[in-house]
């Protein structure tokens, strides 16, 4: 194999790899979500910030508190809104609106807004 080559192969298997693991890696949080919506207790929420990315690919983050049974404050969250790019944006709650959280008893910290992972429920 030719030296110019190795290279471009090293590269092209780097960016492979690096696929496959980001793959891997939203496959499992999109399950812990799944997971934490079957799962969880039920609170309600108010919308901090959201953060939609300038990159493409990257996910729209909602930033949220709720207060959970048994705590003495609020608990502050991000939801990662998976849903890809060419869906639309328009039904991301806004700022200030309240929601429906779902959370972890034993984890409060594990938390998502539970109309924006409906979807992904069989």
């Amino acid at each position: 194999m030719s030296a110019e080559l190795m290279p471009i192969i090293a590269f092209l298997s780097g960016a492979m790899v690096a696929a496959i693991l980001s793959s891997l890696s939203v496959s499992r949080a999109a399950k812990l979500q799944q997971d934490i919506l079957k799962r969880g207790q039920v609170a309600h929420g108010r919308i901090l910030h959201v953060w939609r990315p300038k990159l493409w690919g990257a996910f729209t983050r909602i930033y949220f508190e709720f207060e959970p049974a048994g705590m003495d404050g609020p608990v502050r969250g991000c939801h990662v809104d998976r849903r890809s790019a060419a869906e639309p944006l328009a039904s991301l709650p806004a700022v200030g609106t309240t929601v429906s959280v779902r959370y972890l008893p034993d984890q409060p910290h594990q938390a998502v807004i539970a109309r924006l992972v409906s979807r992904f429920t069989d």
